[in-house]
Order: C-alpha cells, then structure tokens, then sequence
C-alpha cells in the first residue's frame, strides 16, 4: 500500500513539473525589443529619422500612432516568408501581421514588435507566433521570420542612429 501511495505522488510531482515548465510558453508573448542611445541627437530628429524609415521600408505598413510632440511612431506591417520545398519539408508561402512601434524620449529609442501573428489565407483566421511555432513543420518558417524581424530591427537602427545626413 505505501509503494501505492509513492507511486501516486511521484507521478502528481512529475505531472505538476511538467506542467510547470509548459504552461508558461503556452502563455508568453513573443515581443522583440530594443533600446538604442542616439548620442546627442534631439527627440525630434530621432522621431523624424524613424518615421522615414518607415516610409522608405515598408511604405504599405498602416500607421497607426504617428505623434511627434511625444515622440511614439505604431504602424501594422506584414512579412511574407517563402520556404521552397525539400526533401525535409513541404514549403510554402507563410503571411504573418506584426506591430512595429518606436517610443523616442531622452535622446533614445525604443522599438518593439509584438502582436505577431501567422495568417492563413484559406481561412482568414490568424494564429499567435507562440502556437505557430510549436508545430514541428512551422519551425522552418519560424526560424526565417525570428531573422527577418531581427534584421527589421537591424535596419531601423542603421538609419535611425547611424543616420548619415546630406
């Protein structure tokens, strides 16, 4: 009867261990964040490279906040992620939403894109990024879009912070 009763709680222990470990990544939201020290340059002009930036990058991004007297830049953008097939994986052609939104103050930035989520164009449904990659056939294009938003932030800094004027 003891070994019974070890048997129940060991496995309680190891059930609630699991749990643990898994419910807080079914949980959690995947935001990319940055903050960048621009040196010396003024509220204004940081507000004003970035929102060039956006113009120039993604001119189909919808803006969403654009207000230079507190210095906060949202828009709503969409990337397109191509993966051919392969041996390993199907393919296919993967649209996912972001928010992109750049809070200038004391002469830095902050940007951060969150609100990413996969959009399946048969159904119109969309799919938070935290449950799209679980999938082991999303990881491919996952990982593509983890580098693209990684070099969207890449891109704002070069010409936001390393602004060259003419």
């Amino acid at each position: 009867m003891s070994k019974s009763i070890l048997m129940v709680v060991l496995a309680c222990m190891i059930g609630s261990a699991h749990a643990h470990f898994t419910l807080p990544f079914m949980n959690s939201k995947i935001t990319y964040t940055e903050t960048v020290d621009c040196g010396s340059v003024s509220l204004i002009d940081i507000f004003r490279r970035a929102r060039l930036w956006v113009s120039q990058s993604a001119p189909d991004n919808k803006t969403l906040i654009d207000d230079k007297e507190t210095g906060d830049l949202v828009t709503h953008g969409h990337i397109i992620i191509t993966i051919p097939r392969s041996e390993n994986n199907a393919g296919g052609v993967y649209k996912f939403a972001y928010v992109l939104s750049v809070e200038c103050a004391n002469r830095k930035y902050r940007a951060s894109l969150a609100n990413v989520e996969y959009q399946d164009g048969n159904s119109g449904r969309t799919v938070p990024l935290e449950v799209f990659s679980q999938k082991n056939e999303n990881k491919t294009a996952a990982a593509e879009l983890d580098a693209k938003l990684k070099a969207l932030l890449a891109d704002l800094q070069t010409n936001v912070k390393d602004y060259k004027p003419f």
